[in-house]
Protein backbone atom coordinates (compact mmCIF):
# COMPACT_ATOMS: atom_id res chain seq x y z
CA UNK A 1 0.00 0.00 0.00
CA UNK A 2 3.02 2.39 0.71
CA UNK A 3 4.44 1.79 -2.48
CA UNK A 4 1.24 2.29 -4.09
CA UNK A 5 1.40 5.35 -2.69
CA UNK A 6 4.94 6.82 -3.21
CA UNK A 7 3.70 5.67 -6.67
CA UNK A 8 1.26 8.21 -7.53
CA UNK A 9 3.22 10.73 -5.83
CA UNK A 10 6.24 10.33 -7.97
CA UNK A 11 3.99 10.12 -10.88
CA UNK A 12 1.99 13.35 -10.00
CA UNK A 13 5.54 15.50 -9.56
CA UNK A 14 6.42 14.18 -12.83
CA UNK A 15 3.36 15.58 -14.56
CA UNK A 16 3.97 19.23 -13.16
CA UNK A 17 5.47 22.06 -15.21
CA UNK A 18 8.09 23.23 -12.26
CA UNK A 19 8.92 27.28 -12.55
CA UNK A 20 11.83 29.47 -11.74
CA UNK A 21 11.93 33.19 -12.05
CA UNK A 22 15.11 35.24 -13.39
CA UNK A 23 15.67 38.97 -13.60
CA UNK A 24 16.96 41.08 -15.96
CA UNK A 25 19.29 43.66 -14.37
CA UNK A 26 19.32 45.53 -17.26
CA UNK A 27 16.03 46.06 -17.99
CA UNK A 28 14.02 44.99 -14.78
CA UNK A 29 11.93 42.37 -16.09
CA UNK A 30 10.99 39.21 -14.63
CA UNK A 31 10.69 36.09 -16.83
CA UNK A 32 8.43 33.02 -15.91
CA UNK A 33 10.89 30.13 -17.25
CA UNK A 34 9.43 26.45 -17.64
CA UNK A 35 11.69 23.18 -16.60
CA UNK A 36 10.44 21.27 -19.05
CA UNK A 37 9.80 17.42 -18.26
CA UNK A 38 11.51 15.01 -19.95
CA UNK A 39 9.75 11.94 -19.14
CA UNK A 40 6.28 11.35 -17.92
CA UNK A 41 6.87 7.63 -16.42
CA UNK A 42 5.75 5.70 -19.53
CA UNK A 43 8.64 3.63 -21.17
CA UNK A 44 8.19 3.62 -25.08
CA UNK A 45 8.31 -0.30 -26.22
CA UNK A 46 9.43 -0.71 -29.61
CA UNK A 47 7.09 -3.16 -32.01
CA UNK A 48 8.38 -6.29 -33.27
CA UNK A 49 9.42 -6.67 -36.36
CA UNK A 50 6.71 -9.09 -37.74
CA UNK A 51 4.09 -7.03 -36.56
CA UNK A 52 2.85 -4.06 -38.99
CA UNK A 53 0.82 -2.01 -37.22
CA UNK A 54 -0.61 0.22 -40.13
CA UNK A 55 -1.27 -3.30 -42.16
CA UNK A 56 -4.88 -5.06 -41.51
CA UNK A 57 -4.53 -7.36 -38.30
CA UNK A 58 -5.19 -10.35 -40.70
CA UNK A 59 -2.63 -10.23 -42.90
CA UNK A 60 1.15 -10.70 -42.61
CA UNK A 61 3.31 -10.20 -45.34
CA UNK A 62 5.94 -12.81 -45.40
CA UNK A 63 4.60 -15.24 -43.22
CA UNK A 64 5.96 -18.35 -44.48
CA UNK A 65 3.13 -20.92 -43.03
CA UNK A 66 -0.65 -20.61 -41.65
CA UNK A 67 -2.19 -22.82 -38.98
CA UNK A 68 -5.76 -24.40 -39.29
CA UNK A 69 -7.94 -21.75 -38.05
CA UNK A 70 -5.98 -19.15 -39.54
CA UNK A 71 -6.59 -20.47 -42.81
CA UNK A 72 -10.32 -21.44 -42.26
CA UNK A 73 -11.03 -17.63 -41.71
CA UNK A 74 -9.98 -16.93 -45.65
CA UNK A 75 -11.97 -17.95 -48.64
CA UNK A 76 -10.63 -20.24 -50.95
CA UNK A 77 -9.93 -16.19 -53.51
CA UNK A 78 -7.79 -14.85 -50.31
CA UNK A 79 -6.11 -18.19 -49.96
CA UNK A 80 -4.97 -18.33 -53.26
CA UNK A 81 -3.96 -14.14 -52.77
CA UNK A 82 -1.94 -14.85 -49.73
CA UNK A 83 -0.21 -17.76 -51.26
CA UNK A 84 0.92 -15.48 -54.33
CA UNK A 85 1.99 -12.80 -52.02
CA UNK A 86 4.19 -15.00 -49.83
CA UNK A 87 6.13 -15.93 -52.91
CA UNK A 88 6.85 -11.99 -53.75
CA UNK A 89 7.60 -11.14 -50.27
CA UNK A 90 11.30 -10.68 -50.21
CA UNK A 91 10.93 -8.56 -52.89
CA UNK A 92 8.31 -5.81 -51.85
CA UNK A 93 8.71 -2.96 -49.11
CA UNK A 94 7.71 -4.25 -46.01
CA UNK A 95 6.79 -1.66 -43.19
CA UNK A 96 10.18 -0.03 -41.48
CA UNK A 97 9.35 -0.74 -37.77
CA UNK A 98 9.15 2.21 -35.89
CA UNK A 99 11.10 4.59 -38.32
CA UNK A 100 9.67 8.14 -38.25
CA UNK A 101 9.78 10.77 -41.03
CA UNK A 102 10.28 14.54 -39.93
CA UNK A 103 8.25 17.15 -42.52
CA UNK A 104 8.98 20.68 -42.05
CA UNK A 105 7.42 23.56 -44.29
CA UNK A 106 9.49 26.26 -44.50
CA UNK A 107 9.54 29.75 -45.94
CA UNK A 108 12.35 32.22 -45.45
CA UNK A 109 13.40 30.48 -41.91
CA UNK A 110 17.03 31.25 -42.83
CA UNK A 111 17.56 32.68 -39.11
CA UNK A 112 15.97 29.59 -37.55
CA UNK A 113 17.61 26.86 -39.05
CA UNK A 114 20.74 26.50 -36.58
CA UNK A 115 18.47 26.22 -33.58
CA UNK A 116 16.02 23.76 -35.76
CA UNK A 117 19.14 21.73 -36.13
CA UNK A 118 20.72 22.33 -32.80
CA UNK A 119 17.41 20.81 -31.58
CA UNK A 120 17.39 17.94 -33.52
CA UNK A 121 20.44 16.94 -32.33
CA UNK A 122 19.91 16.80 -29.14
CA UNK A 123 16.77 14.11 -29.89
CA UNK A 124 17.34 10.32 -27.94
CA UNK A 125 15.94 8.14 -31.07
CA UNK A 126 17.68 6.55 -33.44
CA UNK A 127 19.28 8.18 -36.30
CA UNK A 128 19.14 5.53 -38.69
CA UNK A 129 15.38 5.62 -38.01
CA UNK A 130 14.92 9.06 -38.72
CA UNK A 131 13.88 10.55 -42.22
CA UNK A 132 13.44 13.98 -42.83
CA UNK A 133 11.91 16.02 -45.71
CA UNK A 134 10.87 19.62 -46.26
CA UNK A 135 9.56 21.77 -48.46
CA UNK A 136 10.66 25.78 -49.31
CA UNK A 137 7.99 27.93 -50.66
CA UNK A 138 7.96 31.33 -51.78
CA UNK A 139 11.38 32.07 -49.72
CA UNK A 140 13.51 34.99 -50.84
CA UNK A 141 16.28 34.34 -47.78
CA UNK A 142 18.95 31.90 -47.54
CA UNK A 143 17.00 28.83 -46.74
CA UNK A 144 17.19 26.61 -49.83
CA UNK A 145 21.24 27.14 -49.71
CA UNK A 146 21.02 26.01 -45.76
CA UNK A 147 19.05 22.91 -45.89
CA UNK A 148 21.76 22.01 -49.10
CA UNK A 149 24.21 22.67 -46.61
CA UNK A 150 22.93 21.00 -43.92
CA UNK A 151 22.30 18.26 -45.75
CA UNK A 152 25.98 17.75 -46.49
CA UNK A 153 26.67 18.32 -43.16
CA UNK A 154 24.86 14.97 -42.07
CA UNK A 155 24.46 12.74 -44.95
CA UNK A 156 27.47 13.30 -46.78
CA UNK A 157 30.58 15.02 -44.29
CA UNK A 158 29.67 13.39 -40.80
CA UNK A 159 30.20 10.48 -39.40
CA UNK A 160 28.30 7.13 -40.97
CA UNK A 161 26.50 6.49 -37.75
CA UNK A 162 25.43 10.13 -37.40
CA UNK A 163 23.67 9.79 -40.58
CA UNK A 164 19.99 9.95 -41.27
CA UNK A 165 18.44 7.46 -43.08
CA UNK A 166 16.75 10.66 -45.95
CA UNK A 167 17.28 13.93 -46.05
CA UNK A 168 15.03 14.87 -48.54
CA UNK A 169 14.54 18.94 -49.68
CA UNK A 170 11.69 19.85 -52.21
CA UNK A 171 10.40 23.40 -53.81
CA UNK A 172 7.48 24.21 -54.77
CA UNK A 173 6.86 28.11 -55.11
CA UNK A 174 3.22 28.91 -54.42
CA UNK A 175 3.78 33.20 -54.88
CA UNK A 176 1.82 34.36 -51.88
CA UNK A 177 3.00 36.95 -49.37
CA UNK A 178 1.45 39.04 -46.86
CA UNK A 179 3.07 41.16 -44.42
CA UNK A 180 3.77 39.81 -41.29
CA UNK A 181 1.91 41.77 -38.86
CA UNK A 182 -0.86 40.79 -41.49
CA UNK A 183 -0.26 36.98 -41.02
CA UNK A 184 -2.62 36.44 -38.27
CA UNK A 185 -5.79 38.72 -39.11
CA UNK A 186 -9.29 36.83 -39.62
CA UNK A 187 -9.67 38.57 -43.17
CA UNK A 188 -6.18 36.64 -44.68
CA UNK A 189 -6.93 33.60 -42.71
CA UNK A 190 -8.66 31.62 -44.77
CA UNK A 191 -6.42 32.06 -48.29
CA UNK A 192 -3.42 31.35 -46.09
CA UNK A 193 -4.29 28.40 -44.25
CA UNK A 194 -5.56 26.96 -47.45
CA UNK A 195 -2.35 27.69 -49.10
CA UNK A 196 -0.12 25.70 -46.01
CA UNK A 197 -2.58 22.79 -46.37
CA UNK A 198 -2.25 22.71 -49.69
CA UNK A 199 2.40 23.04 -49.09
CA UNK A 200 1.62 20.43 -46.75
CA UNK A 201 0.07 17.90 -48.90
CA UNK A 202 2.14 18.15 -51.05
CA UNK A 203 5.00 17.39 -49.48
CA UNK A 204 3.90 14.53 -47.30
CA UNK A 205 2.61 12.99 -50.51
CA UNK A 206 6.11 13.66 -51.64
CA UNK A 207 8.35 12.16 -48.85
CA UNK A 208 6.27 9.42 -47.54
CA UNK A 209 7.73 6.21 -48.38
CA UNK A 210 7.37 3.16 -45.73
CA UNK A 211 7.51 5.15 -42.20
CA UNK A 212 5.39 4.29 -39.02
CA UNK A 213 5.40 7.43 -38.08
CA UNK A 214 5.04 10.87 -39.26
CA UNK A 215 5.82 14.29 -37.04
CA UNK A 216 5.01 17.35 -38.48
CA UNK A 217 7.55 20.15 -36.42
CA UNK A 218 7.99 23.85 -37.18
CA UNK A 219 10.61 25.08 -38.47
CA UNK A 220 10.75 28.24 -35.35
CA UNK A 221 10.74 26.58 -32.23
CA UNK A 222 12.94 27.30 -29.34
CA UNK A 223 12.77 24.19 -27.26
CA UNK A 224 11.17 20.81 -26.31
CA UNK A 225 12.64 18.01 -24.55
CA UNK A 226 15.34 15.49 -26.21
CA UNK A 227 13.35 12.74 -25.70
CA UNK A 228 9.90 13.49 -26.71
CA UNK A 229 9.61 11.45 -29.39
CA UNK A 230 9.81 8.16 -27.51
CA UNK A 231 7.64 10.19 -24.93
CA UNK A 232 4.83 10.81 -27.18
CA UNK A 233 5.12 7.29 -29.02
CA UNK A 234 4.25 5.75 -26.14
CA UNK A 235 0.86 6.88 -25.53
CA UNK A 236 0.41 5.12 -28.87
CA UNK A 237 -2.13 7.64 -30.51
CA UNK A 238 -3.08 8.14 -33.91
CA UNK A 239 -2.50 11.51 -33.53
CA UNK A 240 -1.12 13.36 -30.62
CA UNK A 241 0.22 16.99 -30.51
CA UNK A 242 1.76 18.61 -26.68
CA UNK A 243 1.00 21.83 -25.69
CA UNK A 244 2.96 24.61 -27.46
CA UNK A 245 3.70 27.77 -25.43
CA UNK A 246 5.55 31.13 -26.08
CA UNK A 247 7.05 33.52 -23.65
CA UNK A 248 4.24 36.88 -23.23
CA UNK A 249 4.68 39.61 -21.47
CA UNK A 250 2.01 38.57 -18.49
CA UNK A 251 1.70 42.41 -17.25
CA UNK A 252 4.43 45.43 -16.44
CA UNK A 253 7.82 44.04 -16.05
CA UNK A 254 6.60 40.32 -15.89
CA UNK A 255 6.71 38.12 -18.53
CA UNK A 256 5.31 34.33 -18.92
CA UNK A 257 5.04 31.34 -20.35
CA UNK A 258 1.24 30.63 -22.74
CA UNK A 259 -0.22 29.17 -25.27
CA UNK A 260 0.88 29.56 -28.52
CA UNK A 261 -0.89 27.34 -30.70
CA UNK A 262 -4.20 27.85 -30.22
CA UNK A 263 -5.20 25.60 -33.35
CA UNK A 264 -5.21 22.51 -30.45
CA UNK A 265 -8.49 22.70 -29.00
CA UNK A 266 -11.80 20.58 -27.72
CA UNK A 267 -15.18 21.27 -28.74
CA UNK A 268 -17.80 22.40 -25.33
CA UNK A 269 -21.33 22.64 -25.41
CA UNK A 270 -21.68 26.44 -25.97
CA UNK A 271 -19.16 25.88 -28.89
CA UNK A 272 -21.30 23.19 -30.58
CA UNK A 273 -24.27 25.22 -29.66
CA UNK A 274 -22.55 27.93 -31.49
CA UNK A 275 -21.96 25.86 -34.46
CA UNK A 276 -25.61 24.87 -35.32
CA UNK A 277 -25.99 28.92 -36.40
CA UNK A 278 -22.90 29.07 -38.75
CA UNK A 279 -23.37 29.37 -42.17
CA UNK A 280 -22.20 26.59 -44.63
CA UNK A 281 -19.22 29.04 -45.59
CA UNK A 282 -18.63 30.54 -42.34
CA UNK A 283 -15.09 30.05 -41.49
CA UNK A 284 -13.79 29.72 -37.73
CA UNK A 285 -10.48 31.06 -36.20
CA UNK A 286 -9.49 30.38 -32.80
CA UNK A 287 -8.15 33.98 -31.06
CA UNK A 288 -8.23 36.50 -34.09
CA UNK A 289 -8.53 39.90 -33.02
CA UNK A 290 -11.22 40.77 -36.24
CA UNK A 291 -13.13 37.70 -36.34
CA UNK A 292 -16.68 38.01 -36.30
CA UNK A 293 -17.09 34.38 -33.97
CA UNK A 294 -16.56 33.71 -30.58
CA UNK A 295 -15.88 29.97 -30.84
CA UNK A 296 -16.22 29.27 -26.61
CA UNK A 297 -13.77 26.12 -27.31
CA UNK A 298 -11.08 24.55 -24.33
CA UNK A 299 -7.56 25.24 -25.08
CA UNK A 300 -5.01 23.11 -24.36
CA UNK A 301 -4.34 25.60 -20.98
CA UNK A 302 -7.45 25.35 -19.66
CA UNK A 303 -7.31 21.80 -18.65
CA UNK A 304 -6.30 20.64 -15.23
CA UNK A 305 -2.66 20.25 -14.04
CA UNK A 306 -4.02 16.42 -13.32
CA UNK A 307 -5.03 15.74 -16.68
CA UNK A 308 -1.72 13.76 -18.60
CA UNK A 309 -3.67 13.49 -22.14
CA UNK A 310 -7.10 14.71 -23.40
CA UNK A 311 -9.58 14.30 -26.23
CA UNK A 312 -9.14 16.65 -29.33
CA UNK A 313 -10.70 18.33 -31.64
CA UNK A 314 -8.64 20.48 -33.49
CA UNK A 315 -4.93 20.06 -33.48
CA UNK A 316 -1.85 22.91 -34.37
CA UNK A 317 0.74 21.73 -36.67
CA UNK A 318 3.81 23.37 -34.72
CA UNK A 319 4.45 19.92 -33.16
CA UNK A 320 2.07 16.91 -34.37
CA UNK A 321 3.28 13.38 -34.12
CA UNK A 322 0.67 11.09 -36.47
CA UNK A 323 0.60 7.57 -37.15
CA UNK A 324 1.62 6.99 -41.21
CA UNK A 325 -1.44 5.28 -41.43
CA UNK A 326 -3.61 8.01 -40.82
CA UNK A 327 -2.36 9.64 -43.45
CA UNK A 328 -2.11 6.40 -45.70
CA UNK A 329 -5.55 6.30 -45.55
CA UNK A 330 -6.21 9.23 -47.25
CA UNK A 331 -6.74 12.07 -44.47
CA UNK A 332 -4.60 14.91 -45.50
CA UNK A 333 -4.96 18.79 -44.82
CA UNK A 334 -8.47 20.33 -46.48
CA UNK A 335 -7.40 23.63 -48.58
CA UNK A 336 -11.20 23.82 -48.35
CA UNK A 337 -13.40 24.02 -45.61
CA UNK A 338 -14.46 21.06 -44.13
CA UNK A 339 -16.95 21.49 -40.75
CA UNK A 340 -15.67 25.20 -41.44
CA UNK A 341 -11.75 24.55 -40.79
CA UNK A 342 -9.01 24.34 -43.13
CA UNK A 343 -5.63 23.05 -42.90
CA UNK A 344 -4.57 21.83 -39.30
CA UNK A 345 -7.81 21.70 -37.89
CA UNK A 346 -9.58 20.59 -40.55
CA UNK A 347 -7.03 17.70 -40.92
CA UNK A 348 -8.56 17.17 -37.66
CA UNK A 349 -11.66 16.83 -38.01
CA UNK A 350 -11.27 14.58 -41.05
CA UNK A 351 -9.09 11.96 -38.96
CA UNK A 352 -12.26 11.81 -36.30
CA UNK A 353 -14.78 11.16 -38.90
CA UNK A 354 -12.08 8.40 -40.42
CA UNK A 355 -12.39 7.26 -36.84
CA UNK A 356 -8.74 8.04 -35.77
CA UNK A 357 -8.59 8.91 -32.38
CA UNK A 358 -6.59 12.66 -31.86
CA UNK A 359 -5.55 13.69 -28.60
CA UNK A 360 -3.23 16.66 -26.87
CA UNK A 361 -0.95 17.12 -23.78
CA UNK A 362 -1.80 19.66 -21.75
CA UNK A 363 1.00 19.52 -19.60
CA UNK A 364 3.44 18.52 -21.87
CA UNK A 365 5.13 21.62 -23.43
CA UNK A 366 6.75 22.59 -26.39
CA UNK A 367 8.13 26.59 -26.89
CA UNK A 368 8.21 28.52 -30.05
CA UNK A 369 9.96 31.77 -30.58
CA UNK A 370 8.36 34.53 -29.97
CA UNK A 371 7.03 36.56 -32.95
Amino acid sequence: MIALVLTCILAALLSLRYLNYSLSLATGEIRVETKYIEALGYEYQPQPKDKESWLPKLISYGKSSWNKTELASFSDESRKILKNDNKLAPQTLDPDSDSLLILTPLKNNANHLTKYFELIDKLKYPRHKISFAFLVSDSSDNTLQQLVDAKKKYQEQGPKELRFKRFEIYRQDFFYSLPRLERHLYRNQLDRRSLMARARNYLWTRALENEQWVLWIDGDLEDYPPNIINDMMAFDKDVLVPNCLVSRRVSGNKWGYGVYDFNSWQETPESIEMLKDLKEDDFLMEQGEDSPFVTHRKYLDDFDKSETIVPLDGVGGTFALVKSHVHRSGVGFPAWLYQHQVETEGFAKLAKAHGFGVFGLPNYNVRHISN
